[in-house]
């Protein structure tokens, strides 16, 4: 099997967490994402406004109950997912998407380009793992990124394989990438 060598420039995927103070906890990788839209974020930082709220919601709601945020600006989207883990901390899971633009066809004038959508089958936990995956993470690390199991990493790439038609890691990247 090939393995994946090189990085994505800049990462899909990434995990972070805040404490009672609603400081953030995170990852260079973490940080590179919410400073997209951020940029005075940075691991130890006090979280912005939308996030503490964010945070605040999932602490005080119904344990297990996932809360989304998702940002927008011209050619990308970030998707934050929030959850209370226990104890005063709470998780946010990152994932940064490219939006399509609006191609001009000289002929035909303005034709959207379909952005790419979930219809590919995979559930929400099987589309985490395959974006680490793509970004380079071995599974031990995407397993102590998500909180599971080495072995469980192991099977969800099984089925994301036999689901998106790929045979490795390499082959996964490359159709993200083609997203």
């Amino acid at each position: 099997m090939i393995r994946a060598t090189s990085r994505a420039a800049l990462p899909r995927g990434a995990s972070a967490y805040c404490d009672l103070t609603f400081h953030l906890k995170c990852d260079r990788q973490a940080e590179e994402l919410l400073r997209s839209f951020w940029t005075a974020v940075a691991d130890g930082t006090e979280l912005p406004a939308e996030l503490r709220g964010l945070a605040e919601g999932a602490q005080n709601g119904v344990p297990g109950i996932r809360r989304c945020l998702l940002m927008e600006r011209l050619g990308e989207r970030l998707r934050i997912e929030v959850t209370a883990v226990g104890k005063g901390r709470t998780q946010f899971h990152l994932w940064r998407d490219g939006l399509a633009q609006n191609v001009v066809n000289p002929t035909n004038g303005v034709d959207g380009v379909v952005a790419p959508n979930a219809a590919d089958g995979l559930t929400q936990r099987e589309r985490e793992v395959a974006l680490l995956v793509a970004d380079g993470l071995r599974s031990r690390e995407v397993a102590e990124r998500l909180g599971i199991a080495s072995q469980t990493v192991k099977s969800h790439l099984k089925t994301i394989f036999d689901k998106l038609g790929v045979r490795n890691r390499v082959e996964l990247a490359r159709r993200l990438e083609q997203r």
